[in-house]
C-alpha cells in the first residue's frame, strides 16, 4: 500500500441496553400456634436484593433474595405480630449486546407482596421488578490519520471517551438506638423498612468516602387502647470508607442499597422504650477517567488508487447521569361498599408502580398505580381492619433522565387521616431516582484497503448537487481539495441544497 495509515489502540467501555423483567419469588413457613386459631394477614411487604449479576451472551443472570415480613393477628383480635422470611431467586434477564465476563449493574424491587395463611403455614408471594445494564472494556485499533504520496483529504471526528479504571465494594452494618415516646405505650418492635440516600462522596489516593442518612420505618404493636399498631420515622447518619483496586480515576461514583433491617424493643430502664436498629448497607465504589480524541471519519487521495475503509459501529459511554427528585402527592380514597366504618387510623402503606414515563425538556413526567393498604379500627374489641386500593398518580419530577436510565420510584412519609367514616385522605412522598449513562454512537475505522480508481479526467464541470450531497462529496467524487472547491464557488452557503449548481476545476498534480 502506497498510503500510510495511522493508527491507534483506544480502551473504550461499551454498554449494553437497559434490560428489564419481572420475577416471581415464592416463600413458605409455619407460623406458631394452634391450627384452629383464627389468623388473619393484615399486610404483607417486603425488600429485594441483588447478591450476584454474571453477564453472559445478551444476557445476565441476576441472583439474590426477597425479605418478607408479614403482619397478622392470631387468637387475641387486637395482638398484632410479625414473621418474616427470605426466599431466595435466580432470574435470567435479556441484556442485547451483553459479553460474557462484562460487568453488570442490576438492583431489584418488590412491586406487590400477597400472602394468605392455609392448614397453619404461610404463603408468600412477591412480584419482583429487576433492572440490569451490561457493560464491557474493549481494546480497539482505530484510524487516526492517512498519509498518501499525491496527497489527501482527511475528515475526523471527535469521540469522548470514559470508563471505570477502578473499583469496590464492603458491607457496612450501621447500629442506632432511638429513644421511643412514652405515648406510643409500645409493646413490641415487629418490623421495619429503610431506604438510604447518598449526600457526599470524596476521595482520593486510591480511596473513596461515601456519607449520607439512612431513614427508618419501624412498625411497633402497642398497649394503647383501640390502637394496637403505632409507626415511628428515624433518621441515622452514615459514613463509609472503600479501597479501591485498579488504576487512578478522577472521576469518583458511588451506589448505596440496603441488604437487610433488623430492630428490637429494649426497655429503657425508667419505664420507657428504646428502639435498635441494625441495618446492613452494600456500598459500591467507582473512579472513571475520561479522555477526547480525534479519529479519522473519512479520506480519500487526490490521484492514484482509491481507498476503502473497514470499521465497527460501537455505543461509546461519554458519561454519567444520576438525579433524584422528590414530589408530595395527596388523593381521597373512598373505602369500598360494605367495608367497616374507619374509627381510628393505624397505619398505612403505599407502594407506586411506574406504567408510563417520558421526559419534556428538564422535567420527567411520570404516570402509574399506587398500591396501598389501610389498617384501621372500626371497634376497641375488634380485629384491625385492612383494606387494600389503588389510585392512579400522575407526578413530574425536575429531573433531566438520560434515555434508558434505570428508574427507581418509592413513596414514603406515607399518612392517612379519617375524614368521613368512609372517606380517607392520604399524603405521600414519591422520590424518583434516575441512574443513566450518557453515550455517542460512531462508525470507527479500524483498517483501509487501496483499490483501482476511475480517473476523473481534466476540466472544468458544472455539476448539480443530488439530495444527501454535501462539499465533502462532492469533493470526494472528483478527487478535488475541498477548501479549493469552496474558494471556486464563494457565493453558495455551507449547505448544499438539492439542485444547486456547483463548479469543479479538475486539474492533475
Amino acid at each position: 500500500m502506497d498510503a500510510q495509515l495511522r493508527k491507534e489502540t483506544v480502551t473504550m467501555e461499551q454498554v449494553t441496553a437497559h434490560g428489564a423483567s419481572q420475577a416471581v419469588v415464592e416463600g413458605e413457613i409455619t407460623l406458631p400456634g394452634g391450627l384452629r386459631e383464627e389468623t388473619h394477614v393484615l399486610h404483607a411487604g417486603g425488600m429485594a436484593v441483588v447478591d450476584s449479576a454474571e453477564s453472559g451472551a445478551d444476557r445476565a443472570t441476576l441472583s439474590g433474595k426477597v425479605i418478607f415480613h408479614v403482619l397478622y393477628t392470631q387468637g387475641a383480635p387486637n395482638q398484632v405480630h410479625v414473621v418474616e422470611a427470605t426466599a431466595d431467586f435466580i432470574h435470567q434477564c435479556d441484556l442485547p449486546g451483553a459479553q460474557p465476563k462484562g460487568r453488570v449493574q442490576a438492583q431489584a424491587r418488590v412491586e406487590h407482596v400477597d400472602a394468605s395463611v392455609q392448614g397453619g403455614r404461610l404463603n408468600m408471594r412477591a412480584i419482583v421488578q429487576l433492572d440490569a445494564r451490561g457493560a464491557s472494556t474493549q481494546a480497539l485499533e482505530v484510524l487516526t490519520g492517512v498519509n498518501a504520496p499525491g496527497g489527501a483529504e482527511v475528515a475526523t471526528q471527535e469521540i469522548a471517551l470514559r470508563r471505570t479504571v477502578a473499583s469496590g465494594q464492603a458491607d457496612t452494618l450501621l447500629r442506632e438506638e432511638f429513644e421511643l415516646p412514652e405515648g406510643l405505650q409500645v409493646r413490641e418492635t415487629l418490623c421495619a423498612d429503610a431506604a438510604a440516600q447518598i449526600s457526599d462522596i470524596t476521595g482520593g489516593q486510591g480511596r473513596i468516602g461515601v456519607e449520607g442518612t439512612v431513614t427508618i420505618l419501624a412498625v411497633h404493636a402497642s398497649d394503647l387502647p383501640g390502637k394496637p399498631l403505632v409507626v415511628t420515622h428515624h433518621e441515622a447518619p452514615f459514613s463509609q470508607t472503600l479501597e479501591l483496586s485498579g488504576e487512578s480515576g478522577d472521576l469518583l461514583d458511588a451506589r448505596v442499597t440496603v441488604r437487610d433491617v433488623a430492630v428490637a424493643g429494649q426497655d429503657a430502664g425508667d419505664g420507657g422504650k428504646t428502639l435498635r436498629a441494625e441495618v446492613l448497607l452494600g456500598v459500591q465504589g467507582t473512579a472513571d477517567t475520561q479522555e477526547k480524541l480525534t479519529v479519522l471519519r473519512d479520506a480519500y487521495t487526490y490521484q492514484g488508487a482509491a481507498l476503502t475503509f473497514s470499521g465497527r459501529d460501537v455505543v461509546i459511554r461519554t458519561g454519567q447521569r444520576r438525579a433524584s427528585a422528590a414530589e408530595s402527592g395527596k388523593t381521597t380514597l373512598l373505602l369500598p361498599d360494605g367495608t367497616p366504618p374507619v374509627r381510628g387510623m393505624l397505619a398505612a402503606f403505599a407502594t407506586p408502580i411506574m406504567t408510563a414515563q417520558d421526559s419534556t425538556g428538564s422535567r420527567l413526567n411520570t404516570e402509574g398505580m399506587l398500591e396501598i393498604t389501610l389498617l384501621y379500627m372500626t371497634d376497641e374489641n375488634t380485629a384491625p381492619v385492612t383494606v387494600h386500593q389503588e389510585t392512579p398518580f400522575r407526578t413530574s419530577f425536575a429531573v433531566s433522565a438520560a434515555p434508558d436510565s434505570i428508574l427507581t420510584l418509592t413513596a414514603d412519609e406515607v399518612e392517612a387521616t379519617p375524614i368521613t367514616s368512609d372517606r380517607v385522605e392520604l399524603r405521600y412522598v414519591l422520590r424518583l431516582t434516575c441512574d443513566g449513562v450518557e453515550t455517542q454512537s460512531a462508525h470507527l475505522l479500524t483498517d483501509a484497503q487501496e483499490e483501482a480508481a476511475d480517473e476523473v479526467d481534466d476540466g472544468l464541470y458544472l455539476c448539480y448537487c443530488q439530495t444527501g450531497e454535501d462539499w465533502w462529496t462532492l469533493a470526494k467524487e472528483y478527487r478535488v481539495p475541498q477548501e479549493k472547491l469552496r474558494r471556486l464557488n464563494p457565493d453558495l452557503p455551507d449547505a448544499l441544497k438539492a439542485g444547486t449548481g456547483v463548479v469543479v476545476w479538475k486539474k492533475s498534480q
